[in-house]
């Protein structure tokens, strides 16, 4: 009786553990789309120091997007962003990408190890507990008026077609 009750804890404990690869694989090749009303006025500081602000924005497309040097999905995501950004912004886009790191060092050191065109900027505050950010990359496509359009956890393979819809 023993034995058999060892062996279904097993297979339960086996299936789930199947379950959540699965879940985590999926999520990292598709990742989450959340529904977010509006965002706040942010704060940000550019790699020279200048503060700027969403609302500089207004008018324009706009990605911003959160991510960290230690999260490889977010290293895989940038030259999507990159493309999209030599591609879209003479009809007005844009491209902010905020650097969560703690290490401002790191930071530093990977964009002059990989230079993008678009903005990299760092936080100004805790903007994670003001956007309840729930993991690296999420990104926020913002519409014209500052509206936000979509936000996304995971990679953001789908960036062009979105922005194709938007400039329609």
């Amino acid at each position: 009786m023993e034995k058999k009750r060892i062996w279904i804890v097993s297979l339960v404990l086996g299936f789930l553990l199947v379950a959540l690869l699965a879940y985590t694989i999926f999520q990292e090749k598709e990742g989450v789309v959340i529904k977010v009303e509006n965002i706040p006025d942010l704060t940000l500081v550019t790699v020279e120091g200048k503060e700027i602000k969403l609302s500089d924005y207004r008018g324009k497309v706009l990605l911003l997007n959160f991510w960290a040097v230690w999260c490889p999905p977010c290293k895989e995501e940038l030259p999507i962003f990159e493309k999209a950004y030599k591609n879209y912004k003479h009809l007005g886009f844009e491209v902010i990408a905020v650097n969560m790191d703690t290490s401002e060092e790191a930071f530093r050191k990977f964009i002059k190890e990989n230079p993008y065109s678009f903005t990299m900027v760092r936080p100004k505050g805790d903007l994670e507990s003001k956007l309840k950010l729930f993991g690296f990359p999420t990104s926020y496509l913002i519409d014209r008026e500052g509206k936000v359009v979509k936000v996304k956890m995971g990679i953001y393979r789908e960036l062009e077609e979105d922005l194709e819809k938007l400039f329609r």
